[in-house]
């Protein structure tokens, strides 16, 4: 008899074996779809995608364009250049081979194992620079003792050649791209990526026109093993050829000339300031120059921590663009401003004058003239010729600031001229509202005495001054300054240009502007005018000196008794010619403390006479025969003949230009 306890049946639903069924079908079915897309489908692809992946990518860099001036003279250009460079993955005899390089090269063994430290995440295979620019003789060295060095080796660079080194600021240098650097470039960069260790412009022209100057980078493709070493260099066969070559950049031609640049250079020899020369009639930059400068091959070769000091404890700041970035006093230059602000606002007639006796008193303030004695009776012309200070006390009282400032903004002081060139500052022209939000109190009648004689709140850069100055000359046309001229690629074609931009145009009655150029001219034309150092035989020259006191000084200080940085800063703007300006120019000399006419003006007279000589040949030539002529006579022909050229007049100590100006800052 059977136990039917012990007895069950097990009844399985249909409906879960086609269920299960249908799974494993699916998994299957899924499985074999996509064998069939990655082999049948895709397999070409992968293929190719697995070759890949035994070729390295290394990149090379690219000739960068060179810098031409506006008459195709060569300013900056390239040359190869030799690097001493170690490979990880042919490196034998690790510690010995180190040494060994360490004492040839005098490199220090840190500074090696370090560099080497740093790179450790690169592939083995990529050469590691240990030093750069190596002379021919460590070239040499290095060749005669390879066979002993396996994993060191020379390698070649294309960089920039730097013959001279006169015009930093204006070239400015090249550097590795930092990580914030390399996240904004690539932010705007299409068809270009940066990468750790590409080599950009970092000031000057190389950082404003580096789209244009970088060329595209030339890339080798090399076959590596599962390990990433390197197996080989030969042709490879799915695709790829071995090499990509680089393309050198554009070439950059710019509105310079290289001549006139030359002469500024020379002429600011031992001065520490700013030259700068702009073409009157539509901005463009003639010359550029700030001092001091500094070498930009120590940019090249690897800037090291002494130099760093030593560039940012000098106390002339060369790593500072002054053409664009120095704020000044602008100091009796600004008289121009002055003087046609109070011609255009009718607070002066040409005809009125002004007694100077060398002291101004207003309330409990006295301000002092630069010439102890005074100037006797002035008018606006002669307040220009001689920069008579009294006359412009007199006058500022009566415009106030808000109406100097008016036109002071009218020719584009206090604002960014637009130049985009290194950090441009745009200096200040004060108003009654601005100390007020400033400086927390009002405005008072002697800030307003400093204000009309270019000293108190004023500040300005030289390159606002010559664009002001080209504005009185062009009948008023404020133009933005530029330095490109034109962009042309490898073969020849011009892909970018700048045309001129007036920013404004400034309207005023052309009879007081006659006046005040009237003025100018006197200034350099006359015997006893503050400019007369400026004269280039030949020409009419107008200009206006300027003397930036920079620290309030009692009258029996002079200049050479006190600290360099207490020493007034000279200036002198012009424009040549006066009939027609085609040139303007202004120098800015720091702490000189000889004033104006003095220290600023032959600077700048050798400018003019670089561009004059180049532009107008045959009055050079002129002036030559007429002076031979003139030489031979004896002195009682003399008598009866009259030079047909203007002849540079002698300097005179008393009237060289604000030369004695020690001004007590006398004031609120």
């Amino acid at each position: 008899m059977v136990d039917n306890r012990f007895k069950s049946e097990v009844i399985i639903d249909p409906r879960r074996i086609y269920l299960a069924i249908a799974v494993f079908a699916f998994l299957v079915l899924s499985l074999v779809g996509r064998l069939w897309y990655l082999q049948i489908l895709k397999g070409k692809d992968f293929a190719i995608a697995s070759e890949r992946n035994r070729v390295r990518e290394v990149t090379r860099p690219s000739p960068r364009g060179l810098i031409f001036d506006r008459n195709g003279s060569l300013m900056l250009s390239n040359r190869p250049f030799f690097d001493l460079v170690i490979i990880p993955q042919y490196l034998q005899n690790r510690e010995q081979t180190l040494k060994i390089v360490s004492e040839l090269f005098s490199i220090p063994l840190e500074q090696i194992e370090k560099r080497l430290a740093e790179s450790a995440s690169i592939p083995h295979f990529v050469p590691i620079r240990i030093k750069r620019n190596l002379t021919l003789h460590e070239v040499a060295m290095m060749e005669s003792n390879k066979f002993f060095l396996p994993g060191v080796d020379v390698d070649t660079a294309p960089r920039r050649d730097y013959q001279r080194s006169d015009s930093a600021h204006l070239f400015g240098y090249l550097g590795e791209v930092t990580n914030r650097e390399l996240d904004s470039l690539n932010s705007v960069a299409r068809d270009y990526q940066y990468k750790v260790g590409s080599i950009i412009g970092k000031m000057g022209v190389e950082k404003k026109y580096e789209n244009s100057l970088r060329g595209i980078e030339g890339k080798d493709y090399l076959q590596v093993d599962a390990f990433g070493r390197l197996q080989s260099a030969s042709a490879m066969d799915f695709g790829l050829s071995t090499r990509k070559s680089a393309t050198r950049g554009n070439d950059v031609v710019l509105t310079i000339d290289d001549d006139i640049q030359r002469a500024a250079v020379e002429a600011f020899r031992n001065k520490n300031g700013a030259v700068v020369a702009m073409n009157a009639q539509n901005g463009e930059i003639l010359a550029y120059v700030s001092h001091p400068n500094f070498s930009l091959s120590m940019y090249q070769d690897g800037l090291t921590g002494e130099d760093w000091q030593l560039l940012q404890t000098n106390p002339f700041k060369p790593l500072l663009d002054k053409v664009t970035g120095g704020e000044y006093p602008p100091g009796s230059v600004f008289k121009i401003i002055t003087a046609l602000a109070a011609l255009e606002e009718g607070v002066v007639s040409p005809q009125r004058t002004y007694s100077c006796n060398g002291v101004f008193t207003l309330g409990n303030g006295k301000w002092r003239c630069w010439k102890k004695t005074g100037h006797g009776v002035v008018n606006l012309r002669r307040s220009l010729e001689e920069s008579c200070d009294v006359f412009y006390y007199q006058v500022g009282n009566l415009l106030g600031v808000d109406r100097i400032a008016k036109w002071s903004r009218a020719f584009g002081l206090g604002e960014k001229t637009g130049l985009d060139l290194n950090l441009e500052r745009p200096g200040l022209v004060p108003t009654t509202e601005w100390k007020l939000q400033s400086k927390g109190a009002p405005w008072q009648s002697g800030d307003t005495i400093n204000v009309s004689i270019g000293q108190g709140y004023n500040l300005m850069t030289p390159l606002q001054i010559v664009t002001m100055m080209a504005a009185v000359g062009n009948g008023g046309k404020v133009y933005k300054p530029y330095l490109l001229k034109k962009i042309v690629d490898a073969n020849g074609n011009v892909v970018a240009e700048e045309k001129p931009v007036t920013r404004r145009k400034i309207s005023y009655k052309p009879e007081n502007m006659a006046v005040v150029r009237s003025g100018l001219e006197d200034v350099v034309m006359n015997p006893t005018g503050t400019g007369k150092r400026s004269a280039v035989a030949g020409f009419r020259i107008a200009g206006k000196t300027g003397t930036a006191q920079t620290a309030a000084l009692k009258r029996s200080k002079d200049q050479d008794e006190v600290h360099f940085q207490q020493r007034d800063h000279a200036w002198f703007a012009a424009y040549a010619p006066a009939e027609n300006p085609e040139i303007a120019v202004v120098a800015l000399s720091e702490f000189d403390g000889g004033g104006g006419g003095a220290q600023a003006a032959p600077i700048v007279q050798k400018v003019l006479e670089a561009y004059l000589r180049k532009a107008h040949p045959e009055k050079f030539a002129s002036v030559k025969v007429t002076q031979k002529a003139v030489d031979r006579k004896t002195p009682l022909d003399e008598q009866r003949v009259s030079p047909a050229v203007d002849v540079l007049p002698p300097a005179d100590s008393e009237n060289g230009g604000e030369d004695n100006r020690n001004d007590e800052a006398a004031g609120d």
